[in-house]
């Protein structure tokens, strides 16, 4: 953004929500993928406290919603069909046993778990742009510490830098939710022009109508329930101050 736009909110602003990577459960027709359930039930299976979080999102702004069904390791949601990570064959340098498949076998693992919900919640945020401005709040959730690194911040709001709106809109919430005691950075733990469905939904909608906003909640903060109440609360605050959706209830 070479000159800074501030973020003014926009008549008839609709909120959707999604959580891509709400659960760690497995078709009992994979069992547990050869992993064991430890490795499901970590930050390589799911997003701990991404989905109560996007719940408690959805039911204060009154909001259509879609939750992951299955864990990222069955079909991640938030990987494109042709990403070769769509479908982990190794994981922290395990290879994932169920995951090895040939191209045929690929393709009706994800006509079978990834198609249905994709093309579900593209349609609904579709229906809901074809009717006026979307702000799309994808909410999932990090490991404190990757390959050694501590990761501090509280939240991460992640954003197309060439959206200015986008922009604008991560940069203006900051203030409220630093004033309720969170760390926040914009595009942290990842960048959020990188391969995944607001990235997607870029591509295909205009920036006049659709706004995509990735949060990353430190999964440090948000595994217990005060977490996760505390993050929602101050997301909602932080939202309604801006003029999106409305104030939250205790």
């Amino acid at each position: 953004m070479t000159a800074r736009q501030r973020w003014r909110p926009q008549p008839g602003l609709q909120l959707v929500v999604t959580c891509e990577h709400a659960s760690a459960a497995v078709p009992a027709a994979l069992g547990d993928l050869g992993l064991g359930a430890a490795v499901l039930r970590s930050h390589r299976g799911f997003d701990a406290g991404a989905a109560p979080i996007a719940r408690a999102l959805a039911a204060a702004l009154a909001a259509p919603a879609w939750y992951g069904k299955w864990s990222r390791l069955v079909a991640d949601l938030n990987r494109s069909a042709g990403h070769p990570a769509v479908i982990a064959t190794r994981v922290d340098g395990r290879p994932v046993p169920a995951n090895a498949l040939g191209e045929a076998a690929r393709a009706r693992r994800l006509q079978r778990y990834w198609v249905p919900w994709r093309q579900a919640a593209e349609a609904g945020i579709r229906a809901l742009v074809a009717r006026g401005p979307v702000l799309h709040l994808s909410v999932h959730s990090f490991t404190p510490r990757l390959h050694g690194v501590e990761r501090r911040a509280d939240l991460g709001l992640l954003h197309d830098p060439r959206r200015p709106r986008e922009v604008a809109l991560c940069e203006a919430l900051k203030g409220p939710l630093q004033r309720a005691g969170l760390s926040v950075r914009r595009n942290f733990p990842y960048f959020g022009d990188t391969d995944g469905f607001t990235t997607h939904l870029r591509q295909q909608l205009p920036a006049a109508r659709y706004l995509g906003l990735e949060i990353e909640c430190n999964q440090r903060a948000v595994t217990a329930v005060a977490g996760q109440r505390r993050f929602a609360r101050a997301l909602l605050l932080a939202l309604h101050e801006l003029g999106c959706g409305r104030a939250a209830r205790s």
